[in-house]
């Protein structure tokens, strides 16, 4: 067994990239070269056409994929993760900027890179207050419905470029609609170089995952669209890209700015952790590591104030150059780092390449990225354990192709909350049957309730849920119900208590009127595995010294056994 590493303190706490400075080693830094050029050759068409998808220059996205990068590796507690553009805050940006931009793409673009520096502020409040426990309220059902409604979302973004159309409508169904009615305007040139591209990526695909489809396919048209003056036939191009380096830049916005952005920027904010803190626990569990979740609170917030200083948009999680990396062999943020300075040079010297590419070829990147997201048996899992939270899903993916990203999965949490209390309001519960085993006696729940009674004059029952306001109710007619079918032999009702892991003052008004209700059938309440919040509670309420310590029992085996040796006496 391998020591275990002392825990950083200090500087060294608040910033774990510094420990790549004493990791450092020509040996490492060779083979993480290679990596982070792999890396760099797929996050070049991919950057840009997320940028192209946020609604800025497609440069912006190598801008967020600097500051992003560079960030992450001082700030983050993963060795593997990958941080830059990606379809989700690429999509989420183009939703709230483009309404309060209009036609300005410099206010557009001031607005974005604002969006980006309230996520990373908001990240870091959140470190501050440690609510991490909010992405919990993103359940499987709502993540597995939304990824499929976002993920469609930014294929129909991309309808109009494949076909050389600019369409007019913003939803997904209304741009299908509309492409459908206006299909005679389509650029034959442009629909099949659209189409061959996006063969060519999914034939590569298919081929070897490992090599850079993307970088590919994006030279091999640049050299095309050059060759056969594409651009004079009509096609769109991306058009000239001035070389060099951002500047870092406040963004001149108004408070009124912020007011307006600041919802985007909250659910923005829990979407990218969620994801981020998922997968990078993921890829820590495969490396036998550990992630901060903390932490990485503030690996989010400066990458994404990075990218806002640097006239970019949000970064979030870059699940795709993630794995590229780790299957390559990246051991450490090295990769992310050596990837930044690769970046460097191509934003020096080889950007004026880039005039040249077909838009329709950003396009198709993104469609092809985006099909791999589309997880069908994830809703087939969901269907299979539990069909509500499949329909769960379905009206998240509905809801946010309808009604927008942020109200979508506001609607999806409201009803998963929904569910929720609705569980808690009708827990499972059982009225348990003795059955002589090999072991002693076992108890099991009575699936057809034909027997009301354990035994004769004895009913063991249990709730499986807190008993709390919100089923207390339920817990009272349960009970009632079982007593009254069980007549007038019934003489003790033991109330198997171990599932119930909280208790609030409706709990134990129940448990009193339980008493009550059977004292007057002249049957008596016990409790058996009584954990110790419910004993405090009985305790306090006087029920304990009502019921009598004696009637309190560590099993439910025990309780029974007295039962019956009570039963057996004159």
């Amino acid at each position: 067994m391998q020591p275990s590493q002392p825990t950083p303190t200090g500087i060294a706490r608040l910033i774990p990239g510094l420990a790549l400075i004493k990791g450092f080693s020509p040996a490492l830094l060779s083979t993480e070269f290679v990596v982070a050029v792999t890396v760099v050759a797929v996050l070049v068409p991919s950057a840009m056409a997320y940028g192209d998808l946020a609604g800025v220059t497609p440069v912006a996205g190598l801008y967020v994929a600097l500051a992003a990068m560079v960030m992450y590796a001082f700030f983050g507690s993963s060795k593997q993760v990958i941080m830059g553009p990606e379809a989700t805050a690429a999509i989420m940006t183009a939703t709230a900027v483009a309404p309060l931009a209009g036609d300005d793409a410099a206010r557009y673009a001031a607005l974005a890179a604002l969006l980006a520096i309230l996520v990373g502020v908001v990240s870091l409040l959140a470190r501050v207050a440690k609510l991490g426990f909010i992405t919990d309220l993103l359940s499987k059902p709502v993540l597995v419905g939304y990824i499929l409604g976002a993920t469609l979302i930014v294929i129909g973004s991309q309808l109009g470029k494949m076909f050389g159309i600019k369409l007019e409508s913003d939803k997904f169904f209304q741009q299908v609609a509309e492409l459908i009615s206006r299909l005679d305007e389509a650029h034959l040139l442009t629909v099949a170089i659209g189409a061959v591209s996006m063969a060519l990526l999914l034939i590569i695909r298919r081929v070897n995952r490992k090599l850079p489809g993307p970088l590919i396919v994006v030279v091999v048209a640049i050299i095309a669209s050059y060759v056969l003056g594409w651009e004079a036939k009509g096609v769109a191009v991306v058009g000239p890209v001035p070389p060099g380096l951002p500047k870092i830049t406040i963004p001149a916005v108004t408070v009124q700015d912020i007011f307006a952005l600041l919802p985007a920027a909250l659910a923005l904010t829990i979407l990218i952790y969620a994801d981020e803190i998922l997968t990078s626990r993921v890829f820590a569990a495969k490396h036998a590591q550990k992630v901060d979740a903390n932490q990485e609170f503030v690996a989010l917030g400066m990458a994404n104030i990075g990218a806002g200083f640097l006239m970019g948009f949000p970064a979030a999680l870059s699940a795709s150059r993630t794995t590229v990396s780790d299957q390559m062999g990246g051991k450490t943020q090295w990769v992310g780092l050596i990837a930044a300075a690769l970046t460097i040079i191509f934003l020096l010297f080889l950007t004026p390449l880039l005039g040249p590419l077909p838009t329709c070829v950003l396009g198709a990147v993104i469609i092809v990225a985006s099909l791999g997201l589309i997880d069908i048996a994830a809703f087939r899992f969901l269907r299979q354990v539990r069909p509500a939270e499949f329909w769960l899903a379905v009206i998240t993916a509905l809801g946010v192709l309808m009604v927008g990203v942020l109200a979508g999965i506001l609607v999806a949490v409201v009803l998963s909350l929904i569910m929720l209390l609705y569980r808690i309001a009708r827990p499972h519960d059982a009225l348990l049957d003795d059955v002589d085993a090999a072991g002693g006696t076992v108890y099991r729940g009575v699936a057809d309730k034909k027997t009301v009674m354990t035994e004769p004059g004895l009913i063991v029952y249990r709730f499986d849920a807190p008993l709390v306001f919100a089923n207390a109710a339920f817990f009272t007619e349960r009970l009632a119900a079982l007593v009254a079918n069980a007549g007038p032999g019934l003489k003790c009702v033991i109330l198997d208590a171990e599932p119930i892991s909280d208790f609030d003052s409706t709990a134990a008004e129940a448990l009193e009127t339980l008493d009550g209700d059977l004292e007057r059938v002249g049957a008596d309440l016990w409790i058996a595995r009584a954990n110790a919040p419910l004993r405090e509670l009985l305790t306090a309420t006087g029920l304990m010294k009502r019921l009598g310590e004696e009637h309190i029992f560590p099993s439910v085996r025990a309780a029974v056994v007295a039962y019956r040796a009570r039963s057996a006496a004159p």
